[in-house]
């Protein structure tokens, strides 16, 4: 786009054309920091991450919505020497043995040098899947080895402009603290054969006003079924490796529908440890079956009037109605309000019931949530609502 302006200044009278700045690729993405510090990365917003580091690696999987092949895939080690040329191809090689293993898991097609001193793979591996297309990145940062690996079997080229401007924010930190690895022993070919029965999104880490520690963030039932008694663990490690405190919590709603997400906040009360230099998420869950029977997710009940506010104190607050819709009773109607920032990502979440105790067929009630702590600026909120037949 040309914009024509007209100079003021006495000394000119001809106009001034300015040619637009066009937007960059990655403008609506938000960035992912690993709480190791070692890298930063840019993505769209609705993108979910699973990390799955352990022992002496960071190894953090992103995958777009509905994926159904293998995740983009961040692997980052300490090799424990500054890399040259050289030592850079002897660390892809043992990067190749560890990850991909022997011919009949991965055949190499081909490689190649970039401008840049990183190195391009293309190979096909096994997987329970089926044979993936993949594109390795393998560059050096001082002593820090990066793989980024995507899976292009199917990828379009809309997928694969995207995915460039991903690969491209990529940006490694070697002054984080990470225990050298000798590339042997700790990872497999079976993390990346899937994305899991739950995928975590839209974390956010803060400190509350009474010291707390606390993770926010979102998961999603990717398991194809409904799923129950769904909890959340937090493990905090030091850098050797060693976890130095943990918490947990199960997530309010009563059953995850397939395809369904739920926010959760795990707190510290205690802060969090000076020696902490990386967090790691795990969930559990059972298969839908002791609730499923009495329960009533969002589809039976009508959402109006939801607005946010803020009380004369200044604390946010969402309210609204809610109207059951089924031919039955709904009893212990909740709902869960979740708020995002600027950046998607979960900066606080809240279960309230509504006013009345039993709603009966087109009967309505009004709920408030109010937050007296946000970890960030509220930019907007989304609600979910369930109950159950008795």
């Amino acid at each position: 786009m040309i914009v024509l302006v007209t100079a003021t200044a006495a000394c000119q009278s001809s106009p001034v054309i300015l040619v637009a700045t066009p937007m960059p690729p990655d403008a609506a993405f938000h960035t992912y920091r690993h709480p190791s510090g070692a890298f930063t990365i840019r993505l769209p917003a609705d993108w979910s991450i699973r990390d799955v580091s352990r022992a002496d690696t960071v190894r953090v999987e992103f995958s777009p919505p509905g994926n159904t092949g293998l995740p983009l895939t961040v692997y980052v080690a300490n090799t424990g020497a500054v890399l040259d040329s050289a030592s850079l191809l002897d660390a892809l090689n043992k990067y190749q043995s560890v990850v991909n293993g022997d011919a009949s898991v991965y055949h190499e097609i081909g490689r190649t040098a970039q401008g840049d001193g990183s190195w391009r793979l293309i190979g096909i591996r096994q997987t329970p899947i089926g044979a993936r297309q993949l594109n390795t990145f393998l560059q050096a940062d001082k002593a820090f080895l990066t793989a980024i690996e995507t899976d292009i079997t199917s990828a379009d080229e809309t997928r694969l402009t995207q995915m460039r401007a991903i690969i491209n924010t990529y940006r490694a930190d070697p002054s984080a603290v990470l225990t050298a690895s000798s590339l042997s022993s700790n990872t497999s070919p079976a993390v990346n054969t899937s994305s899991g029965t739950i995928a975590f999104a839209n974390m956010f880490t803060w400190t509350d006003s009474t010291g707390g520690f606390n993770i926010n963030g979102e998961l999603s039932n990717v398991s194809g079924g409904p799923l129950e008694a769904v909890r959340v663990t937090a493990q905090l490690y030091d850098a050797s490796s060693s976890v130095i405190a943990e918490e947990g919590d199960v997530i309010a709603s009563k059953v995850l529908a397939s395809a369904d997400s739920a926010p959760f906040s795990i707190r510290f009360r205690n802060g969090k440890p000076s020696q902490a230099v990386r967090y790691e998420l795990q969930a559990s869950a059972r298969g839908a079956e002791y609730n499923l029977a009495s329960y009533l997710g969002a589809d039976s009940f009508i959402k109006g009037n939801e607005a946010p506010s803020y009380t004369p104190s200044g604390y946010f607050v969402v309210a609204g109605d809610v109207v059951n819709q089924t031919k039955q009773a709904a009893h212990a109607v909740r709902v869960t309000v979740t708020v995002y920032d600027q950046e998607q990502r979960v900066v606080a979440s809240q279960s309230e019931f509504v006013e009345k105790p039993d709603l009966l067929p087109g009967e309505s009630s009004h709920y408030v949530a109010t937050f007296y702590q946000l970890a960030g600026s509220p930019m907007r909120f989304v609600t979910h609502v369930e109950g159950q037949t008795n």
